[in-house]
């Protein structure tokens, strides 16, 4: 593990640690944040299906915290267990859902690295949004379509309540790397 307070395009430091394989605390990251994923899917929103939620705040804090592999694994996993918990209501689809859900993460990750955090969430938005097609074949076109609005929603507050998150644990990094000096 090397540390990388390093200087980004942005010119902003990057205050993780850059892990190149699975250590045992990149795997603690994972599972705790794949845990909490279950514990937001507690907090359901109302929509035609049932496993819309605030399970997938975990996954984006990840991949805003830690990258886009990180958040890739968070989002993919919370979604596979958010299901096994709550049901499946779109069946078999709920794997290609689950692995859209790591596209989504991988992609805020690395946006997130690339251009900075509010080009991340708008990314992340979207994309997330972008995936009712993968209920057509459970629940036709009309039923797909009438997911848009709950999932712009909810996509919209997992990913903002993330940014915060995410925003406010660099901040306490920062002032407790200042401390330390």
């Amino acid at each position: 593990m090397t540390d990388t307070n390093k200087t980004d395009k942005r010119g902003e430091k990057n205050h993780m640690k850059d892990e190149r394989v699975f250590s045992t605390a990149r795997i603690a990251r994972i599972s705790i944040m794949s845990a909490l994923s279950l514990i937001g899917s507690f907090v359901p929103f109302p929509s035609p299906v049932g496993t819309i939620g605030f399970d997938s705040c975990p996954g984006f804090i990840a991949a805003f915290l830690f990258g886009a592999n990180e958040g890739s694994m968070v989002l993919l996993i919370g979604h596979l267990v958010t299901v096994s918990v709550h049901g499946s209501p779109l069946g078999i689809m709920h794997i290609p859902i689950a692995l859209g859900m790591g596209l989504t993460g991988w992609l805020a990750g690395l946006t997130r690295k690339r251009f900075g955090l509010i080009y991340a969430v708008v990314i992340s938005i979207l994309v997330n949004t972008l995936l009712f097609p993968l209920a057509t074949p459970v629940i036709g076109w009309g039923g797909a379509l009438s997911l848009v609005p709950y999932l712009f929603v909810v996509s919209s507050l997992n990913v903002i309540v993330a940014a915060i998150c995410s925003k406010s644990a660099e901040s306490a990094i920062i002032l407790a790397e200042r401390e330390k000096h």
